[in-house]
Parts: structure tokens; sequence; C-alpha cells
């Protein structure tokens, strides 16, 4: 699959968790697994502008994106095609290889929504917030995404896919990316 081609598939993604018609009711399915989870020193206080209904208020996600991969060789992150208003990606290349990171902020959308596949989440935590990790979500090899929960009823959600490597490795990665993002989000 091409680089580009990925990172299309990156943005359908987002697209997916952003405007799926339909959205699950039930628990999601799958063996538990904890994404590491070392100690938070997230804020208290929640981003100016937060209202009961969105809990990030003018938190932004392309900021907030590029804060937490800083020194890490990824470019400035620009809005995506699909969820400009609250998502962003970027890229770091290595090589021939990439890496492809989206954050999305969704205020009034859980983190069991919009899961295309319950058989490939599992819950778990990221820094002790509730998370869903999916593998593949849109069904291709080398993707996975967190969604990490910001109450109330709201969720930021941090996507990988790799040009080259596996669904194991986009999924260490992303892991690895939720816990530098979870501290950046409010807290309720």
């Amino acid at each position: 699959m091409t680089r580009a081609v990925r990172l299309r598939a990156t943005v359908l993604v987002l697209g997916m968790f952003a405007f799926a018609l339909s959205a699950c009711d039930s628990k999601v399915g799958g063996t538990p697994q904890a994404a590491d989870t070392p100690s938070s020193s997230a804020s208290t206080t929640k981003p100016s502008g937060a209202t009961g209904d969105n809990p990030f208020g003018d938190m932004k996600a392309c900021p907030t994106l590029d804060q937490a991969l800083s020194g890490q060789g990824y470019s400035f992150s620009t809005p995506t095609t699909a969820d400009a208003k609250r998502s962003c990606t970027t890229e770091k290349k290595t090589g021939d290889e990439s890496i492809g990171v989206t954050l999305s902020l969704h205020a009034g959308q859980t983190i069991n929504e919009n899961i295309a596949d319950p058989s490939k989440a599992s819950t778990g935590t990221v820094n002790g917030r509730s998370a869903v990790q999916v593998r593949e979500p849109i069904g291709a090899k080398g993707q996975c995404a967190i969604a990490m929960e910001v109450k109330p009823q709201s969720r930021a959600a941090v996507s990988v896919t790799l040009s080259f490597g596996t669904t194991d490795q986009a999924c260490a990665d992303v892991n690895d990316i939720a816990t530098k993002v979870e501290p950046l989000l409010p807290r309720s």
C-alpha cells in the first residue's frame, strides 16, 4: 500500500469515528489490554470555553498533537480533510517508511461509539483514563487507534498508520503516543 493510500486510510479512520451513522451501544468485545500507564501529570482544570457538552472548549487538535510529539521528528500537524475542525494529522519519514499520526477531539461521542468490528477492540486505560484500542479500524494492516475518554461523554482519538510495518507495531506506536497526548487532555 502506498504512502498516499495509507494517509487517505488514516483520514477515513477519522471519518469513521466522526461521521458514522450508527453507534455501538453495547460493550466492546475483545480481551482487555491496558496501554502503558505511567503516572499522569494532567491538569485538573478544563480548557477555557469548556461547557457541559464540550469539555474541549477552545482546545485545538493541531497544537495538542504538535506538543505531544515535540522533538520526535514529526512535521507540524495540519487539519484533516475529513474533519478539519476537530482533527489533525502529521507524518514522520525514515527512509522509504513513514508513520502517520492523527488526533481527533470528539465532543459528544463516547469511546465505544463507531467501532466497525468490535472483535478487534479491547478496553483498557491510558494513564488511568478509560480507553478503547481498535486494531485495523478500517481493515488495513499497519493501523491502530485508541479512543480515550474525556468526560462528559467525549473522547480524544489517536490513530497511527504505518506505510510499512505490522499492526502490532502500529498498536505499540499508538500506545506510546496516546500516553503523551493524555496528560494534555482536560480532566472532569
